[in-house]
């Protein structure tokens, strides 16, 4: 049985929707429960706490369905609980299989997740390194007061009513890799703002439109204004809204643009086309914009998993080894080098966004991630 097989299986029998037929397969599974068998690596913790708490849980989860506790399960499928119950990475492989040998450098720990840091560019050319250490009131321009809040939050706020007649003028606010921030425009839309991303946007809205510029990934609240449409622009397309929830995954490394709703509606198109004439996609709720190759395309998915990383978790759903490093790299600001042919292997879970970097490679380990450190350099090999 593969271990998704198996997953898939523990799930239904422990939350009570299992066949008779399939309780009566997982409990065949009772035969070696004991993990003494089982190749152990230090990494994986206390032998005897885990299969403590292995049975425990397993005890009350079955009880309370009605199944027999399990007693002792194979260790491939003991392995398999352990990162199940642990909230670990997992990877859709075989468990029935001796574990590889991992070289994990000693430094693992030079290398820090990532925190609240950005740089806000101004109109004139001149930098403002924002992070932990300067807070409060920053400048006034253009009817807007600027502060930097203490939740690390940058906030642009109008002094006086109604529509400024200043002239438009723009910043821009970068995030390093390893960086995340949170934005409030003028108008009172919110910008959560990942790693790696840049956002170029008005000082004062001043036009018809609002519109703004987006590099990278970032999860949007628009304050509704049904006079004045709400436009990000990037990546060869243009996301229009009035008022609505959505994020977009605008990376150069990435081989589409994705945009997903969580609410309202979203209408996109190709930067060079003009709305009503040329396709264009609107998504619902649970609906992603597609944009590859000046194509655009539309898929349902479970928005919330595209959000993620704003909720403090890199979440990995069906990602090939490319998918999950991206990930990590950008985050934890390192370098990945491939060496090899590499597997195609696909990957399910997710790790805490303030998880110490040497508890990621642990992850990767248990995964049977071949990876070294050099510094601030991974090499992933077969």
């Amino acid at each position: 049985m593969l271990y998704q097989e198996f997953k898939e299986l523990y799930e239904r029998c422990t939350s009570g929707n299992c066949t008779p037929e399939e309780q009566k397969l997982f409990e065949e599974y009772r035969d070696s429960f004991d993990l003494s068998d089982m190749p152990w690596i230090p990494d994986f913790g206390d032998r005897a706490e885990i299969e403590k708490r292995l049975k425990t849980d397993l005890h009350n989860r079955l009880s309370k369905n009605q199944i027999k506790p399990l007693i002792r399960i194979r260790w491939w499928a003991a392995a398999a609980v352990i990162f199940a119950l642990g909230g670990l990475f997992v990877v859709n492989k075989h468990f029935d299989r001796t574990t590889k040998p991992h070289e994990i450098a000693s430094d693992g720990n030079i290398v820090k997740p990532g925190s609240n840091k950005a740089i806000l560019t101004l109109a004139d050319g001149k930098q403002i390194i924002l992070d932990g250490l300067r807070k409060g009131y920053l400048f006034t321009l253009n009817d807007v007061a600027v502060n930097n809040d203490i939740d690390s939050s940058l906030t642009y706020q109008k002094t006086t009513a109604g529509i400024s007649r200043s002239s438009q003028s723009y910043n821009i606010l970068s995030t390093p890799l390893g960086g995340k921030y949170q934005l409030t425009l003028a108008d009172g839309t919110k910008v959560w703002l990942n790693a790696g991303s840049t956002i170029k946007f008005p000082i004062n809205f001043t036009s018809r439109e609002r519109v703004v510029e987006l590099s990278g990934e970032a999860y949007f609240e628009v304050a509704h204004d049904r006079n004045r449409p709400f436009k990000v622009s990037g990546a060869g397309q243009v996301v229009q809204v009035l008022g609505t929830h959505f994020n977009i995954n605008a990376y150069q490394d990435e081989n589409a643009v994705k945009t997903t709703l969580l609410q309202g509606s979203v209408k996109v198109y190709g930067k060079n086309q003009t709305p009503g004439v040329l396709p264009e996609i609107i998504i619902k709720p649970n609906e992603q914009a597609v944009f590859k190759n000046d194509r655009l395309s539309k898929i349902t998915v479970d928005a919330e998993e595209f959000v993620a990383w704003k909720k403090g978790v890199i979440l990995f759903k069906n990602a090939d080894i490319h998918d999950v490093m991206r990930k990590i790299s950008r985050w934890y600001n390192v370098e990945v080098e491939y060496q090899g042919q590499l597997g195609n292997d696909t990957y399910n879970g997710e790790i805490p966004r303030n998880a110490a970097f040497s508890e990621v490679l642990k992850i990767l380990k248990l995964d049977d991630i071949n990876v070294k450190q050099n510094g601030r350099k991974l090499i992933v090999s077969q």
